[in-house]
């Protein structure tokens, strides 16, 4: 079950989001909590899980600015043999509005209580409207299974 629940520290690097006409870099640091979760014993272990959390991330820009952003995911674990041991998805927000997405993968260390994970961004709305970019995290579950923390970095293009 640790590596179920694992898999919902994900939202702890979302809500990642910068500002700039061009391309612009930034760094971030998040924390997430678990809000709710599904498992199902499929008899073959680990079996299913579907984790829904939600997260707050400060964000570090290139230009030295920093914000802070919320952000709601699901992520679910995936069979054996793939490229990564979970997926998932999260939408996140600015105070001010501007909002976006994020797919992901993520390969978990179950013995450790961590992963490393990759994706994409898609802005949605305001600032971010039709730009997209890349997003990278290394991330670590608390002994309690629900809290996670994560740093990472990432660009919009």
């Amino acid at each position: 079950m640790n590596r179920l629940l694992k898999i919902g520290a994900v939202s702890i690097a979302f809500g990642l989001v910068a500002s700039a006409a061009s391309a612009e870099s930034f760094t971030f640091k998040s924390t997430s909590h678990v809000a709710n979760s599904v498992v199902v014993d499929t008899g073959t272990p680990p079996g299913i899980a579907d984790i829904f959390n939600t997260g707050e991330a400060t964000i570090v820009y290139d230009t030295g600015n920093k914000e802070a952003n919320m952000s709601s995911c699901a992520s679910w674990t995936v069979p054996p043999g793939t490229a990564f041991s979970s997926n998932g998805i999260c939408t996140f927000a600015t105070k001010k509005g501007d909002q976006g997405t994020i797919i992901f993968g993520c390969r978990d260390d179950n013995a450790n209580r961590t992963s490393d994970c990759w994706g994409g961004l898609r802005g949605t709305a305001g600032r971010f409207t039709g730009k997209t970019g890349t997003i990278s995290w290394h991330q670590s579950l608390d002994a309690d299974g629900k809290t996670g923390m994560a740093t990472g970095v990432g660009m919009w293009n």
